[in-house]
């Protein structure tokens, strides 16, 4: 039997095909695998900062509570005795330790251990200074609270720094400090 093919015939015989579907579909999978890997670079460096913001607030909230605590410790004073420059609590005459030095914080002559943690690496620490007295009328500016006059009187000002961490050995770390007043 005779082939019924026309001699301009648009069917492309089988000796003559040379594979350029392969060759497109390969280059469309390395395009779409290429897009694939970029968008979870994108996925992992979001998740990445996603954790640090989280670790920062935790810092922050740490550093937060300590200060709070030590506020509280202060609030408790009968007696400024304790202000020898050990233990954190530093008086007028003694330096106080350089807040941004790693010592600082490693050395426990030189800062409180908050009682509790927080969540955190490690529980917050502080340290407080007896900076002044404000004494006579002059102490009525209202130090110790808000809406709350005392009168007048001498107004001790005390200096706190505190410390927090984040969740990990290696995580963020944030430092605040206040300045606090209370009538004694």
């Amino acid at each position: 039997m005779k082939s019924t093919y026309a001699s301009g015939s648009t069917f492309a015989r089988p000796n003559r095909q040379k594979g350029a579907v392969l060759a497109v579909s390969l280059l469309l999978l390395l395009v779409l695998t290429l897009i694939g890997v970029s968008s979870m670079q994108g996925t992992l460096l979001e998740e990445k900062m996603a954790g640090n913001a989280k670790d920062r607030n935790l810092a922050f909230q740490t550093s937060e509570s300590g200060l709070r605590e030590a506020e509280d410790f202060v609030e408790q004073l009968v007696s400024l005795g304790n202000f020898d420059g050990s233990s954190g609590l530093f008086g007028v005459g003694d330096a106080e330790p350089d807040f941004s030095l790693v010592q600082t914080w490693t050395d426990p002559t030189q800062h409180v251990v908050a009682a509790n943690s927080y969540g955190a690496y490690q529980p917050p620490q502080y340290l407080i200074k007896r900076f002044t007295t404000v004494t006579g009328t002059e102490g009525a500016m209202n130090l110790s609270g808000y809406g709350d006059n005392k009168g007048t009187g001498d107004v001790t000002i005390f200096k706190i720094t505190a410390r927090g961490t984040g969740g990990g050995n290696d995580s963020a770390e944030v430092i605040l400090r206040s300045n606090y007043g209370r009538i004694l």
